[in-house]
């Protein structure tokens, strides 16, 4: 049989490729071949994502020597972190989720309101013309992680630059990207120096008093990478879905026009949202298998890298009725957007605050609010992590 190329081309907006619903009836586990001429396996159906997502065989440290390279050019190396498995992996997150809890998330649903009605006091203020992704999005995401870091907003821009530079697939030499990471470690580095100086009640100050308590439960290389971690997952993934979450529902008038209809559904709808929208840079949750597994009959072998679609698997018509139909009217939607098992996104309480927050302020704020410009040529940004509109021009009727 002829070996597949991937990733596979998408066909249209938020249309996945033809190719995986084939694989989803035929062959739910494949091996394909990537960009870079090395060789992984696509796991495509809902069961069998969230069998590897909770399968501890399946490791997140895919920086091994005989790991696949996924992406040309891309240093993934930089990209690693120092406790991406257990017993790691579950000493830092239990240090760390305190502060991600779905109680806590919901103590700063004000501050993050503030937020959200400040932006759109000035997007209001303009000339009825906005870009979304520019104006709310970028700085709720980020302010709001920065906020939670007690990180000083003249700093919010410097971090987004280099940011901006190290994630970027296509827009940056290899140089670049290497040099934004060093960076963004010693832009961590400054920022734990200064709450150890002057500690505050936010979550970098509890993690340096953890780092420097006579247990040692913290290291100074988990501590920078955990800084890495949350404010480039925090803000990057955030951003995307914000876009997308908004782009979907110009794209379907219907669907915005009942929401718009009936705002008290957002909450609801967001998980129809983050099912068929929460697109992912275009290939998939990497994992290594660290001993040979089977999975939907076929044995994942020892040291093979393996993808995980999760938008394959939230289309599979095995767990959703008409997967292919976006309706925010739609219940029981148990996706995979989010991951699942011990490394299920620990920062999914505080993007949905954010995304039901921003979308609700949208719809109330800008009556008629509509793209100047076609769905479909709408510019995407394609990070290592995320892919999402990069502009969402917009503009609205006077109130």
């Amino acid at each position: 049989m002829t070996t597949l190329d991937y990733p596979f081309t998408r066909p249209g907006l938020f249309d996945l490729p033809a190719e995986f619903a084939w694989l989803r009836d035929e062959q739910p586990v494949v091996r394909v071949r990537v960009a870079t001429g090395d060789h992984v396996w696509l796991v495509t159906r809902y069961d069998d994502v969230r069998a590897v997502f909770g399968d501890r065989r399946f490791s997140r440290n895919i920086f091994r020597p005989d790991a696949a390279r996924l992406i040309p050019g891309v240093p993934t190396r930089q990209v690693s972190s120092p406790f991406v498995d257990p017993p790691a992996h579950t000493r830092w997150r239990r240090l760390v989720s305190r502060a991600f809890t779905p109680r806590h998330v919901e103590s700063m649903r004000l501050r993050v309101q503030d937020i959200v009605d400040g932006l759109l006091d000035d997007i209001v203020a303009g000339t009825r013309r906005a870009d979304l992704v520019e104006a709310l999005a970028y700085p709720l995401s980020i302010s709001v992680i920065c906020e939670l870091f007690g990180i000083d907003a003249a700093d919010h821009e410097p971090f987004r630059k280099l940011a901006d530079t190290g994630l970027t697939i296509n827009d940056a030499t290899e140089a670049e990207k290497g040099a934004a990471f060093a960076a963004m470690a010693q832009f961590s580095a400054d920022l734990i120096a200064a709450k150890r100086r002057v500690p505050g009640d936010d979550l970098l100050s509890g993690l340096v008093a953890v780092h420097d308590g006579e247990d040692g439960r913290l290291s100074t290389e988990e501590l920078i990478a955990t800084i890495l971690a949350m404010l480039i997952g925090g803000y990057e993934s955030t951003v995307a879905q914000i876009g997308k979450a908004l782009l979907v529902l110009f794209a379907h008038p219907d669907q915005l026009a009942a929401l718009r209809a009936e705002p008290a559904r957002i909450p609801q709808a967001l998980d129809e949202i983050l099912r068929y929208a929460s697109l992912d840079s275009g290939f998939g949750s990497p994992r290594y298998a660290t001993e040979d597994v089977e999975v939907g009959g076929v044995t994942i072998p020892k040291g093979a890298t393996v993808l995980v679609i999760r938008q394959s698997a939230d289309r599979d018509p095995r767990r959703f009725t008409d997967p292919e139909r976006f309706d925010v009217t739609r219940e029981g939607t148990q996706h995979t957007a989010f991951g699942h098992g011990p490394h299920r996104c620990l920062g999914a309480a505080l993007a949905r605050l954010e995304l039901e927050l921003a979308l609700a302020a949208v719809l109330d704020r800008l009556p008629g609010v509509r793209l100047t410009v076609a769905p479909v040529d709408v510019p995407w940004d394609f990070r290592i992590t995320a892919a999402g509109p990069a502009t969402l021009p917009v503009t609205w009727e006077r109130a």
